[in-house]
């Protein structure tokens, strides 16, 4: 039998969060005595991982089988809100590789922006869908093996990657050798201490998955960072809006087919208070890392 232990700290003494988690009883949920670290148990194989990947069976455990034109507008708004934060970091015309590039639609969006963008993507699915969006070069590599010899970045960005991977320390370690002495690591995951999770049983148990290996909180992503030798500011995301909130506390289920991120705009003061307040706190259903080399 698989012993827990902590991928973090190797703490051998974890306590139960959940007994499984939404699309598998195989899974449990599980708490580090010592450090906090949130995480998934048993923790899959690299081979499980990438078969499950290459046959998306993240999005197929919800029934999520969209066309590409449904996908690119789903997507439409978290693009447009990471272009904006990349433009402020960083003029245009800098080298950026993209982890995790899905299919594509981020690497579309900068390379508009006039910015040298290459994607990392390891689901064939989603490379082959790539290419009926943009002509930036995506790579099929694993981290994990080796340290790509594909150049230096004047930033790298994951978006909602790092709470996949089996070693976020050492992943970030070989990361950061693929930067420029002043770039940037912007990694984006959701956050174990968004608001929802404390006071909704039914939206907790939604954000427990097969796929993500971590559960990352402010604190915890502020450690995996000067762990790997990085400096970082966290800062809160609220993505989705206060609308998707009494959503579920009304249904208790999430606005899979019309997620929504902003309300119309007469109730837009609503919106604006209610996100300030999440983001500030970093109580926010997302959170943002902004590293640089130490």
């Amino acid at each position: 039998m698989t012993k827990m232990v902590c991928i973090l700290c190797e703490n051998q003494k974890l306590e139960l969060i959940s007994s499984h988690v939404r699309d598998s009883k195989k899974y449990k949920v599980v708490k580090c005595i010592k450090c906090k670290h949130v995480q998934l148990f048993p923790i899959p194989t690299r081979q499980e991982d990438r078969d499950f990947y290459d046959k998306e069976l993240q999005n197929k455990a919800i029934n999520q089988d969209f066309k590409l034109a449904e996908l690119k507008e789903m997507n439409s708004y978290d693009v447009e809100r990471r272009s904006a934060l990349i433009q402020k970091l960083l003029p245009k015309s800098k080298k950026i590789l993209e982890i995790g590039s899905g299919d594509g639609f981020f690497l579309e969006k900068m390379v508009e922006c006039d910015y040298d963008m290459t994607g990392i993507e390891i689901s064939r699915q989603r490379r082959d869908r790539s290419k009926k969006i943009t002509n930036a070069k995506i790579l099929d590599i694993d981290f994990s093996e080796k340290i790509p010899n594909i150049g230096k970045f004047d930033a790298v960005v994951l978006f909602h990657v790092l709470e996949h991977l089996h070693d976020p320390i050492n992943f970030l370690k070989n990361v950061s050798k693929l930067l420029e002495p002043k770039g940037k690591l912007i990694v984006e995951v959701p956050n174990f201490d968004d608001h929802q999770i404390k006071t909704n049983n039914a939206y907790k148990n939604w954000q427990l998955q097969r796929a993500h290996i971590h559960y990352f909180t402010p604190k915890i992503l502020k450690n995996v960072f000067s762990q790997a030798g990085l400096s970082v500011k966290i800062i809160g995301i609220q993505r989705y809006s206060i609308e998707n909130l009494f959503f579920w506390k009304m249904n208790n289920t999430p606005q899979i087919k019309n997620p929504k991120f902003n309300l119309e705009s007469k109730y837009s003061w609503i919106e604006k208070h209610y996100k300030k307040y999440l983001e500030k706190k970093l109580l926010s259903d997302t959170i943002i890392a902004i590293g640089n080399l130490k």
